[in-house]
């Protein structure tokens, strides 16, 4: 696994700030290959920064107004370790949908969540990995709307944290949503 932090030039990356366009690029960059089921999660964590998790070194070169590229190791906890934790994702719930005879088995439509659900819908999300001190959320737009979650939490079982961080969390996984960053508590 690698987990890249790219900066970028924000004059050079026109167009970029539209997660579709952004999601298409990270692709390339990560796995030229449109067939293959490579994995890469992606955040625009400012107009300067880019962090890619993924399978494979991305050829960040490839990604319009990058200047140049940290890989940063895996992070790995212990249970019980507090941490600081963020996500940009689109929380979304399941509404259900009254079965027609054209679709007799609806599975029901993904609606956005208010955000008096948040809370609950992160312990859910984070259930078994971690147990949640604090968030905190900012809205950043788009369809469904994202949001910047930020907080602290305790290490439940590190196996599920490094599942989560490794597959990614809501909806969006492909336009920017969905990585789990960590960090210590407390510089080692």
């Amino acid at each position: 696994m690698y987990l890249s932090r790219i900066s970028l030039d924000p004059e050079r990356t026109t167009g970029m700030e539209q997660w579709a366009v952004m999601g298409r690029a990270v692709r390339k960059a990560v796995d030229p290959d449109p067939d293959s089921d490579a994995r890469a999660l992606w955040a625009r964590l400012s107009p300067t920064i880019l962090v890619i998790s993924s399978d494979t070194a991305p050829a960040w070169g490839k990604i319009p107004g990058a200047l140049s590229v940290t890989y940063l190791p895996m992070p790995r906890y212990g249970e019980g370790e507090t941490i600081r934790w963020e996500l940009i994702t689109a929380p979304t719930g399941q509404k259900q949908v009254e079965p027609t005879d054209e679709k007799p088995r609806s599975r029901g439509k993904r609606v956005p969540l208010p955000e008096s659900e948040f809370d609950d819908w992160l312990d859910h999300k984070l259930e078994g990995a971690l147990q949640i001190e604090s968030a905190t959320w900012k809205r950043l737009g788009g369809r469904p709307a994202r949001y910047h979650f930020t907080g602290t939490a305790i290490v439940k079982d590190s196996d599920e944290l490094q599942d989560l961080s490794l597959d990614g969390i809501g909806a969006g996984l492909a336009t920017g949503a969905g990585l789990l960053l960590t960090s210590p508590l407390d510089p080692r």
